[in-house]
């Protein structure tokens, strides 16, 4: 059961463990060095830039079927073959005709991805980020690098390792160290430096990593609703493909469309089994 923040805050607070968050917890002193902090890096970045492809993929073969099916609803011929073959109905989707429409719509929806400052800390941690690890066996090591950054991107960091599956102190190193000074909690704090890592690929990296988190959080939390609906679509068009019947009729009639759904099929077969991050 998900507690309240005010429970949370108590648990914290009375926890003899959760206490240990305080200011006397000090982070690992040992360093990360340029190459293995280079690795996390890349690690992170390529996991985010292939899923945003795989994400992107998605939507466009989405959108491409719903563009399709605005072409073959307007048969009144084909309607009457849908209808005649228990096709009539089709996924609510598949009424939506207007791929931008569609898009705009889920812009809409969801915004901007972004994230709320908490203003309730304990030790120096928001709360927020503490609820998302609630139920994650976080290490205890993680919490005093947390406090070097202001509490909204703490919820943006753990956001990420969650998403990515990663709650490793070398990640959030990575993260941290790439964390603009405008959102240290001391932004005048003398930055980490690298061993082979010069400070324009440290500052090159902090943006290319900030703007591949925020379209990998975008991502992430419309990726299963587009999942949903396209599972939808390849189940009503694998039966309809599987209709000699309806396919002569296409072929002769509506070839493009046909092309769009065959394409849906073999997209199904390669991509469906990845598994889209928690966020």
């Amino acid at each position: 059961m998900k507690k309240t923040k005010a429970e949370l805050r108590r648990f914290v607070e009375n926890n003899r463990h959760a206490m240990r968050l305080t200011d006397d917890l000090q982070g690992p002193l040992n360093p990360l060095r340029g190459p293995a902090f280079l690795r996390t890096y890349k690690r992170q970045f390529d996991q985010m830039e292939g899923f945003i492809g795989e994400a992107d993929a998605a939507r466009h073969q989405l959108a491409s079927v719903v563009e399709a099916t605005g072409q073959i609803i307007t048969n009144d011929a084909f309607r009457s073959l849908l209808q005649a073959h228990g096709l009539g109905t089709l996924p609510f989707i598949l009424t939506q005709v207007s791929p931008s429409g569609l898009n705009s719509r889920t812009e809409e929806q969801h915004g901007a991805f972004s994230f709320a400052a908490e203003s309730q800390l304990v030790g120096g941690v928001c709360l927020e980020a503490l609820d998302l690890l609630n139920d994650y066996g976080a290490p205890l090591k993680i919490f005093p690098l947390l406090r070097e950054v202001v509490p909204g991107r703490q919820v943006e960091i753990v956001r990420l390792m969650l998403a990515l599956d990663r709650v490793q102190f070398r990640v959030l190193r990575v993260l941290v160290a790439l964390t603009p000074r405008s959102q240290l909690t001391d932004p005048f704090a003398r930055r980490k430096k690298y061993e082979g890592i010069s400070l324009l690929q440290l500052a090159a990296m902090e943006t290319d990593l900030a703007k591949i988190s925020h379209e990998y959080l975008s991502a992430a939390s419309t990726h299963g609703a587009t999942m949903l609906n396209l599972i939808a679509v390849t189940s009503y068009f694998d039966r309809l493909l599987n209709n000699p019947k309806l396919v002569r009729f296409m072929a002769r009639n509506l070839a493009g469309p046909l092309e769009v759904y065959q394409r849906l099929l073999d997209f199904r077969e390669s991509r469906f089994q990845k598994r889209a991050p928690t966020v």
